[in-house]
């Protein structure tokens, strides 16, 4: 979102705060400073057109509440000593911003004056740590969608120099790292479905291997079949659940019927090292220990 016009003879009008001429500085205490004063992050990877109803939201509540938590911000002079490329970027605003570009964005559509903000000049020591601050931002705070996150991660991996080092920054693993890089290797209208939420992560995660003009016919195949599996499955389940108890296979001991999960454990290959082999080629490190920890899990609930 563009910020409004602003007069530099205003801003030439109200001196800087001696702080804005010291790099090293690192506050604790919020200050407030005029908007037009804070230029926006030129590296932030989230798509704040794109993002208009989230900014709306916020725009009210700073109206109706104030602003509830500062942005963190560095000086003119830290960023443009690891980045002097954006100087004509950021104009002559006294401050970058590093985090809070969405109650940036929502301040100026508001007409809001100012800002609250913090200095944290630290955050622009290198040019790995500031990426490093502003992709733990967007990936902890509040979901990006998977390309932006992608994206974040790839600027993180251009500047520390290897996935493993970007994973260390983020604290993620680096098959989570790979997995991001990979989705940028998407054709464009696949990765257009993948922001929409129309297809889940897992449809596309191998979809990388292919020629990108076939990518998108391949995953339009998969979700046929996959539309087709889970009607033949509601089928069985909807005819087990009308037939008589003998019809459905059910033993006089009392055997439980033929269920959705049961038919999908065979498709799996119906033995645990068969399945487990299935679920290691579809699901995630993270994914699949987390499996883990459910299934060691004992039930809370009743078991009769």
């Amino acid at each position: 979102m563009a910020g409004k016009r602003v007069n530099l003879s205003d801003l030439a009008s109200e001196p800087a705060l001696p702080e804005a001429r010291k790099p090293a500085i690192t506050e604790t205490t919020p200050r407030t400073a005029r908007v037009q004063q804070v230029a926006a992050n030129p590296l932030n990877t989230r798509d704040l057109n794109a993002d208009r109803a989230k900014i709306e939201s916020i725009a009210e509540s700073l109206k109706t509440h104030g602003q509830l938590q500062p942005c963190a911000v560095v000086s003119r002079e830290a960023f443009l000593r690891i980045y002097p490329e954006h100087e004509t970027v950021i104009g002559s605003a006294v401050w970058v911003q590093v985090t809070g570009g969405r109650r940036r964005a929502a301040a100026l559509l508001v007409d809001q004056p100012t800002l609250e903000i913090i200095v944290k000049n630290n955050l622009a020591d290198s040019r790995e740590a500031w990426v490093s601050a502003t992709a733990a931002e967007n990936l902890d705070r509040e979901n990006l969608d998977p390309i932006e996150e992608a994206r974040a991660v790839q600027l993180l991996v251009q500047e520390c120099g290897t996935a493993k080092a970007a994973a260390v920054r983020l604290s993620r693993t680096p098959p989570w790292v790979t997995q991001r890089l990979n989705l940028l290797k998407l054709a464009p209208e696949v990765q257009s479905l993948l922001r929409a939420g129309e297809v889940p992560l897992r449809d596309v995660r191998d979809l990388h291997q292919m020629p990108t003009e076939k990518q998108f016919e391949e995953l339009q195949q998969r979700r046929q079949r996959l539309e087709h599996e889970l009607t033949a499955v509601n089928q069985i389940a909807d005819s087990d659940e009308s037939l008589p108890a003998a019809s459905t296979g059910e033993s006089k001991r009392g055997a439980p019927r033929r269920s959705p999960a049961a038919s999908a454990i065979r498709r799996l290959g119906g033995t645990p090292d068969k399945i487990a082999e299935s679920l290691r080629t579809e699901l995630t490190q993270e994914d699949l220990q987390i499996l883990i920890d459910l299934l060691r899990c004992q039930p809370t609930g009743p078991t009769d």
